[in-house]
């Protein structure tokens, strides 16, 4: 009855509260820009070591909240778009390109996409119609989409080193079986030399061999030879001492017979004698 009375409805009530948290996360972010640029102004005018000490004394800021805040002030802080009309210090110049209306918490999921890819990200969106956890899943996908090309690239890079190493390597051992091959050419030819080189070799020593025999067994009947004259001559002499020794006691033994026989004396002095004659008168 009273939604009659005055026209409003739920889904009117809906809108201008939505209507109202957007203007107000759009406050939030504008404040949180100009706080942090205001951080960064004092810790470059702060002495070093002074920082934590200033935080927590006048703004009572802990660091983290310091550093997100001048994140906050570092990523949009020259977008006057996203300043609900406050003037920043440092007002950028007439190149600055205006990021679309965010809320604070838009703006800060949106710190996860770098800098230089922001702006075509969000023109890709239709943030006005996405839900916090949307956005925060879109910005993962994001991520985990740049993860995959860094990795593809990285792999794609490490195949091709590994092209690259393989075709050196290709190429070396092409080089080297090219230079086995001039070398199994030059040994082959060598084999054949040294081949050539064994045959005429064995002839020569076959023929030395044969002509050494012929030269020893020249040698050797020769020495025989000489080794039988030796022989010969060695028994000559011994058969003519004995035969003088033989004659000598001939001698004495006739002389003693004489005196004692003398017709048997004469009788063996006369065959000694005819036996004498006959040596004589042979030819030795």
């Amino acid at each position: 009855m009273g939604d009659l009375t005055t026209g409003r409805t739920p889904h009117l009530i809906a809108a201008e509260i939505n209507t109202i948290r957007h203007q107000t996360e759009k406050i939030l972010l504008a404040g949180a820009i100009e706080v942090g640029r205001r951080l960064r102004e004092a810790k470059e005018l702060l002495p070093h070591g002074e920082w934590l000490k200033w935080l927590e004394e006048s703004v009572n800021y802990t660091d983290r909240t310091a550093q997100k805040l001048m994140r906050v002030f570092d990523a949009y802080g020259s977008q006057p778009s996203v300043s609900a009309g406050t003037a920043p210090l440092n007002a950028p110049g007439p190149e600055a390109q205006a990021l679309p209306n965010l809320s604070y918490t838009q703006a800060f999921i949106l710190l996860g996409v770098p800098e230089e890819e922001r702006t075509q990200f969000i023109a890709e969106l239709d943030l006005e119609s996405m839900s916090t956890r949307q956005l925060e899943k879109a910005v993962q996908e994001r991520r985990q989409a740049v993860e995959d090309r860094d990795r593809a690239l990285e792999e794609r890079t490490e195949l091709q080193e590994t092209v690259e190493d393989q075709g050196n390597q290709i190429d070396r051992l092409t080089k080297e079986l090219d230079s086995l091959k001039i070398k199994n050419g030059e040994l082959s030819k060598s084999q054949a030399e040294v081949t050539a080189k064994v045959g005429r070799l064995s002839v020569e020593l076959k023929s030395q061999k044969e002509s050494t025999s012929a030269k020893a067994i020249t040698r050797m009947s020769n020495n025989l030879n000489a080794a039988y004259h030796r022989a010969k001559a060695n028994q000559i002499a011994f058969l003519y001492e004995s035969m003088v020794r033989n004659y000598r006691e001939l001698l004495y033994e006739m002389k003693e017979f004489a005196a004692k026989e003398p017709e048997t004396y004469e009788v063996y002095r006369n065959k000694i004698m005819d036996f004498l004659a006959k040596g004589v008168k042979e030819r030795i």
